[in-house]
């Protein structure tokens, strides 16, 4: 009878010679005489004891650097953009990168800890995220690796990554492995439709409280081992009926043809095409382990979501296929991984990154393409974790340490993995930061306040809603830094204890220095009351008033200087304005004289009531109320001073008073004219909802911000959206700007920021941004960059815990008793001062300037009633 058997299969003349060598062992043993044998113990003992010792060793060695290494392991989640797409040719060099992990004599060690761990998973939302792990050592390649994908972002695996579901109860495990043997090709999927595409679909079911996740971890070889591995899938292919002429033909080497029937051609060819699929296209070859597992609250939807998954690996199927790991028992049960007795094995390696697989599994980063790229676009599917649209690299921005020239602004991720970094001081004059509320605009305003003061630098954080000066305040307790503190707490629940400030304090005989002070007044009530172009009279009236409160301090004592609440005094006092008048320059009496008392009775009213409604309240009442400033924004500057700010987020009363905190700084730095440029100590501004401040239509915030920064003055404004801001102050910030970061938006919003970026990205991008996440344009070096994505920073990240401790301040304060005390007779003081300097001007003050020093001929009105 004809065999079957081919001649070249080695089992008969293997299993012949294996029998020749156990009966020539057995003779050789036989005639050893007992004595000799125990001689020859004796003498090969010390040798095994070593071997064996030997072989602990090595065996402790690699169990301890396995153990070192599984505890480095550590995972990043790449998430592609919008318009990610990946050719296979990417892919198969991305793969070929991969294997140069594999490491030689060293990686014996810790080989089973190497594996390059690639997981499908799903964040807390139920999208599908593309995570890869590997241990400590690998990172560095891993991330230079992925440098090869255009359009991704590499960001900590704890952002998106979901917990572990408090309330699922039920947990299925499934181990797959290759049906047939290695040399066998799994399926060639081409990456348009994406492969991944099933998974997303089988994730996309999940309910809240469930959770599936699939890991690929893959063991590359590379150098001997690569050969080793070809040679194990020749052996199998021999195995399998491919004789050794075709084998040899394929290698090249010259062999005889012989006659084969059509079945055993045909088979032939079936198999020479899936040894050349593994061995001549696939590329880089893997070890592959792939585990299963699925949560849920119920064994029934566990198994539904397994089912789900199992079948998304069907489409891998060709000459071989992926078949769950265990033993069937026909009609009755699986007995797989979720056995009592295979539970913890599977636990351990799905959670540690072990590479223990149930058995060998070799294939090609052909085969398994769609694993080795996150999701493409060529994925339909809405249930993936994407950053937005396509952006640019970062650019090379210096990593940020204890630098007082740099301003930390946010993580970009790089070769060297995730990184603060910053931009640097001398870039920097004017920032803009909008987005949502919540999205992290604010807490990195925070970051480089902080930075920026506990550098040695000065500067005013002005929060409306209090909330971002307490987070600050356990940071700002070292001695160099709360020495410097001056604070202003007008918000819910203020203290007692307030700071004093009179805007009508004049330092010294400049004359820009008034000037400056009634502007600011001026434009804080137009802000504040959002007075336009049609409010002519309401503005003079402000203005005339800021100019006669100036002009009368000049003449009085510090202790007598009219503050904001002797405005209704002088416009509803005619006896206490008839006092003044004679202190005023020329046109301000004419004002006074002719034209105020043809006003309406109710033209006072804006002024008035306001200025009320400052006096109901206490704390601001200590902080107004004082004739002598213990706060002086030109002394802050100049000093290096830090100015925390919280005027309320209330209504118009709060809006006034954050205003009048802004105007006055804006133009008191005006002041600083006459300092040389190179001395002009620069002063850092932070003012949040920014747009608080813009409220006139006339658009003095945005001119006053064209000229401040040439004044020292580096502002970071904040707000939710572009859109509510005037046209005006849009346009010189993002003319003047150094730095524009956007978060979340609106698309109408969107749209004006893309356009300030040349039209890239599409604004869609900006309204899909999650929480900590920007696009950022930076000068850096003086060069504008492209757009690009840039991750959040929190205070703990940069300083830690903090350090809650009380903070004294700069500056003196007082309490609302003594300022009522003073406040209830002023009024009655200036007056008397007042007629008491008319009658007797030698009494003036040495120290304070002459009136009217403005101009030598210069002669006081004389006013009706006057009898000096």
């Amino acid at each position: 009878m004809k065999s079957d058997r081919r001649r070249s299969d080695p089992t008969l003349m293997l299993s012949i010679l294996a029998g020749a060598l156990c009966l020539a062992a057995w003779r050789a043993l036989s005639n050893i005489e007992p004595d000799q044998a125990l001689s020859i113990i004796r003498s090969s003992a010390p040798a095994a004891i070593g071997l064996a010792g030997l072989a602990s060793a090595l065996a402790t060695q690699r169990f301890l650097s396995t153990r070192r290494a599984l505890g480095s392991r550590r995972a990043v989640a790449v998430v592609p953009a919008d318009e990610f797409e990946a050719s296979i040719e990417t892919v198969l060099r991305v793969a070929a990168q991969l294997a140069r992990s594999d490491r030689g004599v060293r990686g014996w060690m810790n080989r089973r800890a190497s594996a390059i761990g690639v997981t499908l998973d799903a964040d807390p939302e139920g999208r599908l995220v593309y995570l890869i792990e590997s241990s400590e050592r690998q990172m560095d390649l891993i991330r230079s690796t992925l440098r090869a994908y255009q359009g991704i972002e590499v960001r900590r695996a704890d952002e998106v990554r979901p917990p572990r579901p408090a309330e699922a109860r039920v947990t299925m495990r499934t181990e797959l492995v290759l049906a047939r043997p290695s040399v066998e090709p799994l399926a060639r999927l081409e990456l348009d439709p994406d492969p991944l595409q099933p998974f997303v679909a089988a994730m996309a079911g999940l309910k809240p409280g469930e959770h599936a996740s699939v890991h690929v971890d893959l063991l590359p070889a590379a150098g001997h081992r690569r050969t080793r591995l070809t040679r194990h899938l020749a052996k199998q292919a021999r195995r399998l009926g491919v004789d050794q002429s075709g084998f040899a033909a394929r290698l090249g080497l010259n062999s005889k043809s012989r006659r084969s029937d059509p079945a055993t051609l045909a088979e032939r060819r079936g198999l020479g095409r899936g040894l050349d699929a593994k061995l001549r296209d696939g590329g880089t070859i893997f070890e592959a382990q792939i585990l299963i597992r699925t949560r849920a609250t119920n064994r029934v939807r566990a198994s539904a979501t397994m089912t789900n998954l199992l079948a998304a690996f069907e489409s891998l199927g060709d000459r071989n296929w992926l078949k769950a790991s265990g033993l069937p028992i026909p009609g009755l049960a699986f007995l797989g991984s979720d056995l009592p007795g295979r539970r913890r094995r599977f636990d351990r390696r799905f959670n540690t990154g072990l590479f223990r697989p149930a058995r060998r599994n070799i294939i090609t980063a052909r085969e398994i393409a769609g694993f080795l790229k996150p999701p493409t676009i060529y994925l339909s599917d809405e249930n993936v974790l994407r950053s937005g649209a396509m952006l640019s690299p970062p650019p090379d921005l210096p990593a940020l340490g204890d630098e007082p020239d740099l301003i930390p602004i946010g993580q970009i991720s790089g070769e060297a993995g995730e990184r603060t970094v910053g931009v640097r001081t001398a870039d920097t004059f004017f920032t803009y930061v909008t987005g949502r509320s919540r999205f992290g605009k604010t807490e990195l305003a925070i970051c480089q306040f902080l930075h920026l003061v506990r550098s040695g630098q000065g500067g005013l954080f002005l929060d409306p809603h209090e909330d971002a000066i307490e987070r600050m305040k356990p940071y700002l307790t070292d001695p160099n830094v709360r020495d410097r503190i001056v604070e202003i707490d007008l918000g819910p629940g203020a203290s007692e204890q307030q700071p004093g400030w009179n805007i009508f304090e004049l330092g010294g005989p400049d004359p820009g220095e008034a000037e400056g002070r009634i502007e600011a007044v001026v434009d804080a009530f137009a802000s504040a009351l959002q007075w336009g172009e049609r409010s002519t009279r309401a503005i003079n009236l402000t203005a005339q008033s800021a100019m006669a409160l100036t002009a009368i301090s000049r003449v009085l004592s510090a202790e007598l200087c009219p503050t904001i609440f002797q405005l209704p005094t002088l416009l509803s006092d005619s006896a206490w304005r008839k006092a003044a008048l004679p202190f005023m320059p020329r046109a301000a009496q004419r004002f006074w004289m002719d034209r105020f008392p043809r006003l309406a009775e109710e033209a006072i009213t804006p002024l008035t009531n306001m200025v009320d409604r400052l006096r109901a309240s206490a704390a601001v009442t200590t902080l107004l109320g004082a004739s002598r400033s213990s706060y002086r924004i030109r002394e802050a500057m100049d000093q290096g001073q830090i100015v925390l700010a919280c005027p309320g987020s209330g209504g118009t009363r709060d809006r006034l008073l954050a205003n009048l905190i802004v105007f006055d700084l804006l133009h008191a730095a005006k002041t600083r004219a006459n300092i040389p440029p190179a001395d002009r100590r620069p002063f850092w501004v932070f003012l949040d909802e920014v747009q608080t401040y813009d409220g006139a239509a006339s658009g003095n915030l945005a001119a006053l911000l064209e000229q401040s920064a040439k004044y020292g003055i580096r502002a970071v404004l904040l707000n939710q959206n572009p859109e509510r801001l005037t046209p005006a102050t849009l346009q010189a910030l993002t003319t003047n700007r150094s730095h524009l970061i956007a978060t979340a938006l609106n698309s109408k919003a969107s749209t004006l920021i893309t356009r300030e970026w040349g039209g890239r990205p599409d604004p869609a991008a900006l309204t899909r941004l999650p929480r900590y996440r920007f696009i950022a344009q930076v000068t850096d070096s003086g060069n504008t960059s492209e757009p690009f994505a840039l991750g959040g920073v929190t205070v703990q990240d940069l300083f830690g815990p903090g350090s809650p401790q009380p903070i004294e301040g700069a500056v003196e304060t007082r309490t609302p008793t003594e300022a009522l005390s003073h406040l209830e007779t002023l009024d009655d003081r200036i007056l008397d001062a007042l007629r008491a300097l008319r009658k007797s001007p030698q009494a003036i003050d040495s120290s304070e300037p002459e009136v009217a020093t403005d101009s030598a001929a210069y002669v006081p009105l004389r006013v009706e009633g006057d009898r000096r």
